[in-house]
């Protein structure tokens, strides 16, 4: 009779890797959608940067035109004032330096401009594709939740059909929630997962008789051979 029952457990062993596989699935399509909408976040957060950037620099432009203008002012009133020309010479090279530094930030104002321009081109492209991919993505990610929940309905049902030293011994595997799942075999006189050495008999009980036993180290139930 425990032939029956192994074969059960067996056959949630392989519903949970199917289940296993859609959710992986799933995952693969949500990180689709990650990756495009990091890449939108960044171009996004990139404009902001270029308008405070382009916003300080105006103000600095602001208020070296100002500077640039009460330096001229001052070089006409010592020009009309008789001034040596040495002192001229001082505000007149100040003004050129003012107005080099306009010139420099003219430049990289109209270069920020260039940029937040194209990244507003590159940026509706990438929510077109984000628009089309998430569509697909969320189409993909309804079908793998439909099929896990077909799933769970199998297992379930599996769990509930199992006699109660089964039923109690898969629930106590699964409340580990051990990787790569409850289950094991023998291989070699060890168990397979954790390489735990096991007795002969032990292993005969296992494979031969279908006794229903745990690994001692790694708590996964042995599935006998042949089921």
């Amino acid at each position: 009779m425990n032939d029956e029952w192994f074969s059960k457990l067996k056959e949630f062993d392989s519903l949970t890797n199917m289940k296993t596989r859609h959710l992986a699935q799933m995952d693969e399509q949500k990180k689709r959608l990650d990756v495009l909408n990091l890449k939108r976040q960044e171009k996004e957060e990139s404009i902001n940067h270029a308008l405070k950037a382009i916003h300080e620099l105006q103000q600095n432009y602001h208020e070296t035109e100002k500077k640039l203008i009460t330096c001229e002012q001052q070089s006409s009133r010592l020009r009309d004032s008789g001034a040596s020309e040495e002192k001229l010479g001082n505000y007149i090279k100040e003004a050129e330096k003012l107005e080099s530094e306009m010139f420099v930030q003219l430049e990289k104002i109209e270069a920020l401009e260039v940029e937040i321009e194209e990244s507003k081109t590159f940026l509706i492209g990438l929510n077109k594709t984000f628009e089309e991919i998430g569509y697909e993505a969320q189409n993909e990610i309804g079908i793998h939740q439909n099929e896990i929940v077909q799933l769970e309905k199998r297992l379930e049902l599996i769990l509930n059909t199992l006699p109660l030293d089964f039923k109690n011994a898969l629930e106590k595997t699964l409340k580990k929630k051990l990787a790569i799942g409850p289950f094991t075999r023998t291989d070699q006189s060890h168990c397979y997962f954790c390489r735990y050495k096991i007795s002969r008999t032990e292993e005969s009980e296992i494979d031969v008789q279908k006794i229903l036993k745990f690994c001692p180290q790694c708590s996964r139930i042995f599935l006998p051979y042949g089921c």
